[in-house]
């Protein structure tokens, strides 16, 4: 079959937004509610009731609910809390922010989540929770990761950005108590958008008045109770604080992407096992796994690594030569014990990393890429795309 290159860059996501959120922005703006309002408060009634958790407020971002996770569970200069590099920067921004410092375990070559066998290891003294990060929408093993936590008496604090939607042994991530905190993304690549933003599932109620105020200026009561008819004009700052808050605007497609959020992860997951089938026979590319019963996958990202050594070019030649034939790619991630903030970083806090290093997490970070997956991906599309990676294997 001949090979004819795409016309038209094609990007690793897009959003997926419709009329019924345009028209319920639209409604927004017209009610004159346009920042933080009653859409944002129903917006988080509806999150509760996906996910199955007592308490959800949402913010500007899941990075700042982590942030104020560890701000309400008191996190001191010098504490440890234990988590994986191979996430985003700000999984272990958010502790360093707070004077902590992320002590890294390595990954599962299999998954890429925290491998639970090294947790044992990296606990300390000083060690005061665990930060599982659920990448690619991949649910970590959490049986074993509580089990650890509980008996060395550590909190768990959840990073699912990336898994909305996900289930762990039947579960929707984030509702079981076990982990005290949850943190979801809105961010426009993920699997349902609100432009920006993020949300903090907890289970217990003593937490939500102090995230309430530290997601905005310290003060009492949001600015829309203040402001209605019953309202009291007075406020009272209890403690400095960030302006974090959700706008009605990002709730305004909110309320509407979480009714679609089953149907886009399903759409998810058909292109995530198509692209395993059409990869089946390509042995230069090692495909992600699609997870178990256990690990109910929402398909947030399509994780493959190549082999370099069948290939016959690195990662970056590789997604170089990809972007040439208009196919686009992401790395998720560059491990981040290999940025130059975070080099310097371990470097004062050698104890912070395992003696034998991070062979596994070093080894994907230098081979892994995301292909585009998204719920309006065409198969069509899909066909290009692995037509494009077998011309490039060829011309290698």
């Amino acid at each position: 079959m001949s090979y004819t290159r795409r016309s038209e860059f094609l990007p690793f996501t897009r959003p997926m937004v419709g009329q019924e959120e345009i028209e319920e922005i639209i409604d927004s703006i017209q009610s004159g509610w346009i920042t933080t309002g009653p859409k944002a408060a129903r917006f988080e009634e509806e999150l509760k009731a996906y996910n199955g958790v007592p308490h959800c407020l949402v913010m500007n971002s899941a990075t700042t609910g982590q942030e104020i996770s560890m701000q309400v569970l008191g996190l001191q200069p010098g504490d440890e809390v234990i988590t994986t590099s191979l996430t985003w920067v700000s999984t272990l921004s958010t502790v360093v922010l707070q004077g902590g410092i992320p002590v890294l375990v390595d990954i599962d070559p299999r998954t890429l989540n925290i491998d639970p066998a090294k947790l044992e290891a990296a606990i300390t003294p000083r060690t005061k929770g665990i930060i599982p990060v659920h990448l690619t929408g991949l649910p970590c093993p959490m049986d074993e990761i509580w089990a650890t936590a509980q008996k060395h008496g550590l909190w768990v604090v959840e990073d699912a950005a990336q898994a909305m939607g996900a289930h762990y042994k039947g579960r929707k991530i984030g509702s079981d108590p076990r982990s005290v905190m949850t943190a979801y993304s809105f961010h426009p690549n993920k699997n349902m958008t609100t432009g920006e933003g993020g949300a903090l599932a907890f289970h217990d109620s003593a937490y939500a008045a102090r995230i309430q105020r530290l997601r905005f200026h310290g003060i009492e009561r949001d600015a829309w109770k203040r402001q209605s008819k019953e309202g009291s004009p007075h406020i009272d700052v209890v403690e400095p604080a960030r302006k974090a808050n959700f706008m009605d605007l990002q709730a305004a497609m909110g309320i509407h992407q979480i009714k679609k959020l089953d149907g886009f992860n399903q759409r998810r997951s058909q292109l995530f096992r198509r692209y395993l089938e059409l990869f089946k026979d390509v042995e230069e590319l090692m495909m992600p796994w699609e997870g178990d019963g256990d690990h109910a996958h929402c398909f947030h990202l399509f994780v493959a690594r190549i082999r370099p050594e069948k290939a016959g070019m690195d990662r970056d030649a590789f997604v170089a030569a990809l972007k040439e034939e208009n196919i686009g790619t992401g790395i998720h991630y560059k491990p981040t014990h290999q940025h130059s903030f975070y080099r310097d970083f371990y470097a004062k806090h050698p104890h912070a990393l395992p003696k034998d290093g991070l062979p596994h997490t070093d080894w994907s970070g230098e081979r892994l890429f995301s292909l585009p997956l998204w719920p309006g991906l065409k198969e069509e599309d899909q066909d290009q795309v692995v037509a494009a990676i077998k011309q490039v294997l060829v011309r290698s």
